[in-house]
């Protein structure tokens, strides 16, 4: 009797065992096709396609933006080349040059219109019977320009016999009371032009015009002027028989330079 019932009992603990076996199978298997509609339902993109998505995204804009940068460099180009190839009656409209000989060409060659410039032969900083300075300051003062250029030098060279010193003195004097008359104004002065050597040979003190334009450098320095050095563009096929003048070449070329320098 006693082993009838063990045997019962035994068959009965596996029926139990082979139930929760099945049962959590069951279970898994419930489970497994639960996370499989879910999959099903809502995919998970693969992330390396959405990573080159982004990169193409990317590329895409950075050619868009830098198209856009190319072409407004290039708007920017076309604007400052039509700003700088302006006539000069337009860079110079608020100017004014006052000088000697060598700025007579200026009208002379029609570089520049009469209207721009105060320039007689003989004038110079140093004063002489024949030097009309106090009337060419005179007349920057009365015009009033937002930029004033000055050129003087080649008939100080005699005037003040060679003596830089006292050439600068002089200059001084005239940039004294420009400053004061015409302080809004900003104030260019020009060096003084080198000579053909034939020039020299016959007359020594033209041998002192680089002092003449180092002691120039100095003053405006000193009095908070621009100096402008046009000796580079000076070239021997510039010269007139005398070798002191020059022909329209250079003036064009003067003239742009001065623009260039004073931002006109």
């Amino acid at each position: 009797m006693k082993k009838q019932e063990k045997k019962t009992k035994k068959s009965e603990d596996r029926d139990i065992v082979l139930r929760m076996a099945v049962t959590a199978m069951i279970v898994w298997m419930i489970f497994g096709g639960i996370v499989f509609a879910i999959g099903v339902m809502n995919p998970r993109e693969d992330p390396r396609a959405g990573l080159a998505r982004l990169e193409q995204m990317e590329a895409e804009d950075t050619e868009e933006i830098d198209g856009q940068i190319q072409a407004l460099e290039e708007a920017e180009r076309a604007a400052d080349e039509a700003w700088a190839n302006r006539p000069l009656s337009e860079k110079f409209a608020n100017s004014y040059v006052i000088g000697d000989s060598i700025a007579q060409g200026l009208y002379e060659h029609a570089v520049l219109d009469g209207a721009y410039v105060t320039a007689e032969q003989d004038t110079g900083v140093c004063r002489s019977e024949v030097s009309m300075i106090d009337n060419h300051v005179s007349r920057a003062v009365e015009v009033g320009p937002q930029v004033l250029f000055l050129c003087y030098g080649l008939k100080d060279v005699e005037a003040a016999s060679g003596n830089a010193d006292i050439f600068a003195m002089a200059y001084k004097s005239v940039l004294d009371t420009l400053k004061e008359k015409l302080p809004e104004t900003r104030i260019y002065v020009n060096s003084v032009l080198p000579v053909e050597q034939a020039v020299t040979d016959e007359n020594e003190l033209y041998g002192c015009i680089p002092e003449y334009n180092e002691k120039l450098k100095e003053l405006c320095a000193e009095v908070g002027v621009t100096f402008i050095d046009n000796s580079s563009l000076v070239k021997d096929e510039y010269y007139y028989e005398d070798g002191i003048h020059l022909t329209a070449e250079y003036y064009t070329e003067w003239a742009d330079h001065m623009a260039e320098i004073a931002e006109l």
